[in-house]
């Protein structure tokens, strides 16, 4: 996987064509380039340098960056020119996509991490802790991604517990938790059933079956929390694991999410 810095050549023709003059440095400024010894490229009426000059200039300072931080400022900028202007996410996403590298609404992310779902949809608690998984992971703070996933998921479930009242939250397992969250939900889940043909055994070992499957999910993702996750010190999780708790978050998510008004 070619490093996020590589992206710069491409993003660059994106934040000149995009933005003013004036937006490209408070853009790159904000991101972390030393904007002062940019102050001497000044835009005038005449004799002013042009966008194609300033963004020479910032070429140079990048150059002068080792990878590590070259990948920060990819990674900033990126976000930050989303931020400003929204209807570039999908040829920024496109621009990614060449070196290896996603886009969603929680960030920038390796596509080696594959983020099965539309973060935008989630609300924002969701897309926090989907955010931060990715920038952990992307900081090689594995046991630290494991954590904020398991968070999203311990965060949908306290929250149902308060609006159904189903007891303490703290002191059910984890997976009591998701399974009791899932539960409460049945009917919820069994009304678009209830406008078909489907006989009744048939919707009784539907609604099982999800409800096996989530409580099987649940399991696993509060195995790896309690294995894996930094709560109670690093454990050095391997970064596959990172994709399999992502994975069983985003069931867990999806499956109950849909079902909350």
């Amino acid at each position: 996987m070619a490093s996020i810095g590589d992206a710069w050549g491409s993003i660059r023709g994106t934040l000149r064509n995009e933005f003013s003059f004036a937006e490209i440095k408070d853009i790159v400024g904000a991101c972390g380039l030393p904007i002062h010894q940019l102050s001497h490229v000044q835009q005038k009426l005449s004799g002013g340098a042009s966008k194609g000059q300033l963004m020479d200039q910032i070429d140079g300072l990048t150059s002068k960056l080792d990878s590590p931080a070259r990948d920060r400022l990819v990674v900033a900028c990126i976000e930050e020119m989303v931020a400003r202007k929204e209807t570039l996410f999908d040829s920024l996403e496109t621009v990614l996509g060449r070196v290896g590298w996603g886009l969603s609404d929680a960030g920038v992310f390796p596509l080696k991490l594959q983020l099965d779902i539309e973060t935008r949809t989630l609300g924002d608690f969701a897309k926090a802790g989907l955010g931060k998984c990715i920038r952990r992971y992307r900081d090689g703070d594995f046991d630290g991604a494991i954590t904020a996933i398991c968070g999203v998921v311990d965060k949908l479930t306290e929250d149902l517990y308060s609006q159904h009242q189903l007891g303490d939250h703290k002191k059910d397992s984890y997976q009591q938790r998701v399974v009791k969250s899932f539960g409460v939900l049945e009917s919820a889940y069994r009304l678009p059933m209830d406008a078909t043909k489907i006989d009744l055994d048939e919707k009784n070992k539907i609604w099982q079956n999800h409800k096996g499957a989530v409580n099987q999910s649940g399991y696993l993702l509060g195995a790896f929390r309690r294995e894996y996750a930094d709560v109670h010190g690093a454990n050095n999780a391997p970064p596959e694991l990172v994709q399999r708790a992502l994975d069983c978050a985003v069931f867990l998510v999806r499956s109950i999410t849909a079902l909350v008004p």
